[in-house]
């Protein structure tokens, strides 16, 4: 037995009304009529059923509602009669299929609006993604949502994206998580030196594109500071270590990422505050100052260090909380 379609619904603006168009066996329902408070309105005279409460959910599970009176699309001009149109949900204005494709595949942001606008105002609903997923192929849709990936990675401070080349892999990361297992093409990444580390059988530093993703390790088991120690002796006859060690310098140069005063090893901030604790020696570390949070005796210890807060002057005019 095939399986019964999704009941089709239809509403009407500017007055919320709507009408069961056709049942799951294809039959036609007797209209029902729905108020602005969503209640179902019976006919004259006719007592209210359970099956008024039914139609109103299928109004809500549908994913696209149909136009029950003619209209003109505001955006190809073209007539349209009831049900060769689409309403939208959030706002109740009314377009044929086809625009509302093109509006959909040319967008460059991820919430698409309602394309509405005349000479008064512009419409700012936005196009439900449902009604997305309905009314476009199953290409478009996984472009749409790549992209709406792709923009909410751009906007979000504590993001991570996989060093393999080519890779759409990325995360969210909290701050005291320092690997990063790519899901995409499982490279596990280093968060504190910010690349995805591996070396050959003969312990000589390469480039990530050498390997099958099954041979991808983090330091191939080692820690930060002998990996770093190990691409320094590697520089003079290791092409990939040299541009390793410059991409680090440069960072350096920038202001990105700074070595810890304790162990030299080079680490870099990921978001937040001023305040980070080495991966290697646990040294707690100033990131506006460069140095030392804390004096020789450690946590609390505001004999060295960059004694912020003492006397309520902070360390830097810049600090941004080293707690």
């Amino acid at each position: 037995m095939a399986k019964p379609e999704r009941p089709i619904i239809t509403t009407a603006s500017p007055i919320v009304r709507a009408v069961l168009l056709k049942s799951s066996s294809g039959d036609k329902a007797p209209a029902v009529r729905f108020g602005r408070n969503g209640l179902a309105l019976p006919e004259d005279g006719a007592e209210v059923t359970p099956n008024h409460y039914t139609e109103l959910v299928n109004l809500d599970n549908a994913d696209l509602i149909a136009n029950i009176e003619p209209f003109e699309c505001p955006i190809c001009f073209g007539a349209f009669q009831p049900y060769e149109g689409i309403v939208l949900r959030d706002c109740l204005h009314s377009f044929c299929k086809q625009c509302l494709i093109s509006t959909i595949q040319y967008s460059e942001d991820a919430a698409i609006r309602c394309p509405y606008s005349d000479a008064v105002y512009s419409c700012e609903s936005v196009i439900q993604q449902r009604e997305i997923k309905a009314l476009v192929s199953k290409e478009l849709y996984e472009a749409h949502l790549a992209k709406s990936i792709q923009q909410a990675e751009s906007t979000i401070d504590n993001t991570f994206h996989c060093r393999t080349p080519n890779c759409r892999g990325w995360c969210i990361y909290e701050d005291n998580v320092n690997q990063f297992k790519c899901p995409v093409c499982r490279i596990v990444n280093c968060l504190t030196c910010r690349v995805g580390h591996k070396v050959t059988p003969n312990t000589k530093m390469a480039p990530l594109t050498m390997y099958h993703s099954n041979a991808q390790v983090i330091h191939d088991g080692l820690d930060c500071k002998q990996y770093q120690d190990r691409m320094n002796s590697d520089c003079d006859t290791n092409l990939e270590a040299r541009r390793t060690k410059a991409m680090l310098q440069e960072m350096i140069e920038k202001g990105e990422a700074l070595n810890c005063p304790t162990c030299q090893v080079i680490v870099m901030k990921k978001w937040g505050c001023d305040w980070l604790k080495c991966s290697m020696c646990k040294t707690e570390i100033c990131w506006v100052t460069r140095g030392h949070r804390w004096g020789p005796a450690g946590k609390g210890d505001t004999s060295g260090g960059c004694r912020c807060g003492i006397n309520g002057i902070k360390c830097h005019p810049k600090c941004n909380y080293c707690h």
